[in-house]
């Protein structure tokens, strides 16, 4: 959404389940990654620029694995994996230390 060419201003809108912000829309400025991760920037009512983490607007794009499995998985698969291979590798280690 931030990245096109489009003359006209862009929008977004808070949609953070608790943040007070909710369901108000504001310009967007830029999308930056600020802070860690991406953050979109926009003028708040005081006139001072603001930043909220992009995954609390409708600027973010849901995740494709949590679409598809239409909640119905707790966990991503990939991740996972990892976790079975980091647990893997700490019993080889606790193994051959000899505990």
């Amino acid at each position: 959404m931030a990245g096109g060419d489009n003359a006209a201003a862009q929008v977004f809108t808070v949609t953070h389940p608790f943040h007070p912000l909710r369901g108000q829309s504001f310009d967007l400025l830029a999308v930056r990654n600020n802070w860690g991760g991406d953050r979109v920037s926009y003028v708040g009512s005081e006139g001072r620029l603001r930043t909220l983490p992009v995954e609390w607007t409708d600027v973010h794009e849901p995740d494709l694995v949590v679409i598809l499995g239409g909640d119905r998985a707790c966990f991503r698969a990939d991740l996972l994996r990892q976790l079975r291979t980091l647990i893997d590798e700490e019993a080889d280690r606790f193994r051959t230390s000899g505990c």
